[in-house]
């Protein structure tokens, strides 16, 4: 579907008659946290605005692309700093979270600790210092474990679509791609070109490298922009809520955490657009 569909099919089922704007978001999760979020700190934007879902950050550019006027927001995940930069030159109409993505808001123990009503944190005999090991691990060793997990991701993730910018796999594997089954030269060139992206020894530095510089960042950073905030609350954060608290389906224990954890203050920004 075109940017220009898209805005229609937003327009006719989002919006309708209503003289509204759109927020677009990469997915129905992070439909559902924003609209908690917003809902406790900024009650009017229903007035102006609605939120509608993409279904990932390509469609999000290409709707915002086609529609100025709207507002986008993505995760940052994989993305570096020259690519946010890059595309935000392109499209003023987009924000890009400071978080990994919107479970980030419910990993960091600090965080959570100011979202839990005074009878759950009695639970916790040693108050927020246990708490915080639990979750983090002793030593933070837990911590670092997903620390590597997520460098790890977000330096061989980039590395698909280098893969298909370089062609593959349709160069040598796709109905047009009979004339070049009978070119050697052409075959050897294109696979030298995929295995120069996948050079082990290039990759596996990287990764050192990479992981060289996050190490020393403070836990608060670590918990914001270099752990999967999905998959340390899936593995990490629920199990163990789910253990001390009681078993609570994960949508409506993030539901309640969203509901009473202070106002980010990397969200400032979002709700200054929305209330322009």
């Amino acid at each position: 579907m075109s940017g220009k569909s898209a805005v229609q099919k937003i327009r006719e089922r989002e919006i309708g008659a209503q003289d509204k704007q759109a927020l677009i978001v990469e997915g129905a999760d992070d439909k559902t946290a924003l609209t908690i979020l917003l809902k406790h700190h900024c009650p009017t934007w229903e007035q102006r605005w609605v939120i509608a879902i993409a279904g990932n950050k390509r469609q999000v550019l290409e709707i915002l692309d086609a529609e100025p006027t709207w507002l986008g927001l993505v995760d940052r995940d994989t993305w570096d700093q020259p690519t946010i930069d890059q595309q935000a030159q392109a499209l003023p109409n987009l924000l890009v979270l400071n978080r990994w993505c919107m479970e980030n808001y419910l990993i960091n123990p600090a965080e959570l600790w100011q979202a839990l009503p005074p009878r759950r944190q009695a639970v916790i005999a040693g108050g927020e210092a246990d708490f915080t090991q639990n979750i983090l691990g002793k030593s933070q060793e837990k911590l670092q474990e997903y620390v590597r997990h997520g460098v790890l991701w977000q330096v061989i993730t980039p590395l698909w679509s280098g893969l298909r910018a370089r062609g593959f796999k349709e160069a040598l594997a796709a109905e047009s791609s009979v004339a070049t089954a009978q070119d050697d030269a052409e075959i050897r060139r294109i696979l030298e070109a995929w295995d120069q992206l996948l050079e082990p020894r290039r990759i596996f530095t990287e990764f050192q490298q990479r992981l060289s510089e996050v190490q020393p960042l403070s836990q608060s950073e670590q918990l914001t922009r270099w752990v999967h905030g999905k998959t340390f609350w899936k593995h990490v954060v629920h199990p163990y809520m789910n253990n001390v608290f009681g078993q609570m389906p994960e949508a409506q224990r993030k539901e309640k955490l969203l509901q009473r954890v202070p106002l980010p203050d990397d969200l400032g920004v979002l709700l200054l657009r929305l209330q322009r």
